[in-house]
């Protein structure tokens, strides 16, 4: 089998597509990803085939996070551009023949054209509910609570994603593709099975009303890399005292950094725990710290968190699959998208306290910190679990299936 995937957005989106590759390639098969250019460096150390995809347009939300709506009004009008350089990209990987199956990132926006032109299947690789409506719970996206009728009503708002670029998708299709077919919408081409729901269904299990073929597979996980060791400052800071306390946001914040970290290091001290502060991409910014608080520019999740107490972050489903994985509960400030969606779910689960949306408090978030640490049981029970779930090669069974039907 000779699949190409198609992975567009930060390090979360591509970072399961990369797993499956890496599962694929275990399995003799020979896949290439496309991905925005920045991971090749991740992709290439995984030995996977690699394809740039242009990335203009994650430079562009980088360089005005936190500037404010002027800042990304006036972006916006540079997008359009930028985005027919990213699906032109994916038309230079239509004029290869040898791919016989495309598995691709919504975001990516050409996925399935490009199957449409190769004329391959091509199946969507969800990392969250997005596309099938049902009545069990809203969409995901939806920035406002409804009450339970409204369900399966709420997912209306999925039509909404892809109408701005409609029109340069369309543009595109006929201009580099050559398709003359009328141009289908993601989701009705994901209501009609093409699916790979790449979560956990300890998580979250399919809904009644789904189709058999849209059950999640499992996370899509990348083997840990033995190879990496951790920097001696963060070895000696874990063998010095009791396990501390994991707060990262990603690249989800776009405020006041400086204030968000503040208030982080304050809710540290209320509480006495020590803690590991990862900056990632910006959203915390610390000065001085006390000698309880280490400051880390990033580590593997599935390395760190399983030597953490708790893990406070944002709510993006590649963390949350890290810490459940790794068996520690979790306390979570969402901020935007599909966060507070998990943040609710993770609660109902028993693994995290209620969210912490709106303004973040030290005494809040203390409290939350502590309250967690109650929750371990739980959370090391349901890690136990997810130990017999194996997703990539779940999906890749799904995969297989498919050619040889």
């Amino acid at each position: 089998m000779r699949p190409l995937l198609i992975a567009v957005g930060s390090r979360g989106d591509v970072q399961p597509y990369l797993a499956l590759a890496c599962g694929l390639l275990a399995a003799g098969h020979r896949p290439l990803l496309a991905a925005p250019r920045r991971f090749e460096p991740m992709i290439a150390a995984r030995g996977v085939e690699f394809a740039p995809l242009d990335d203009e347009m994650l430079t562009l939300g980088d360089s005005v996070k936190g500037q404010g709506v002027r800042a990304a009004i006036t972006a916006a009008r540079s997008v359009t551009p930028m985005l027919r350089r990213l699906l032109d990209d994916q038309a230079a990987l239509a004029a290869r023949p040898e791919f016989d199956l495309v598995v691709y990132h919504p975001k990516s926006l050409g996925g399935p054209h490009v199957a449409e032109k190769l004329g391959v299947p091509a199946l969507a690789g969800l990392l969250l509910p997005l596309y099938l409506p049902t009545s069990a719970f809203p969409s995901p996206i939806l920035p406002v609570r409804v009450p339970s009728p409204l369900n399966r009503a709420s997912w209306l708002t999925t039509s909404a994603i892809e109408a701005p670029y409609r029109k340069t998708v369309r543009t595109w299709r006929r201009e580099k593709l050559g398709l003359t077919t009328p141009y289908r919408s993601t989701a009705s081409l994901i209501r009609q099975g093409g699916v790979l729901h790449a979560w956990s269904p300890h998580l979250l299990p399919a809904p009644a009303d789904w189709p058999a073929e849209a059950r999640p597979t499992g996370f899509w996980t990348l083997p840990l890399d033995d190879t990496w060791s951790p920097p001696e400052p963060l070895a000696r800071f874990l063998a010095d005292g009791d396990a501390p306390v994991y707060v990262g946001f990603g690249s989800s914040y776009g405020g006041d950094a400086s204030a968000l970290t503040a208030t982080v290091l304050e809710a540290i001290r209320m509480t006495g725990c020590r803690a590991v502060l990862a900056t990632g991409w910006g959203a915390l910014r610390p000065g001085r710290q006390a000698d309880n608080v280490l400051v880390i520019e990033e580590a593997p999740h599935d390395w760190l968190l399983p030597r953490m107490a708790v893990a406070v972050h944002h709510g993006g489903v590649g963390t949350v699959a890290a810490a459940l994985r790794a068996g520690v509960p979790q306390v979570v400030r969402p901020f935007l998208g599909d966060q507070p969606f998990w943040a609710a779910r993770l609660h109902r689960l028993g693994v995290a306290p209620p969210p912490l949306p709106g303004r973040l408090r030290p005494e809040r978030l203390a409290a939350a910190i502590t309250a967690a640490a109650d929750l371990t049981p739980a959370a090391r029970s349901l890690a136990g679990r997810l130990t017999d779930e194996h997703g990539v090669t779940a999906a890749i069974d799904r995969l297989e299936k498919l050619l040889n039907a």
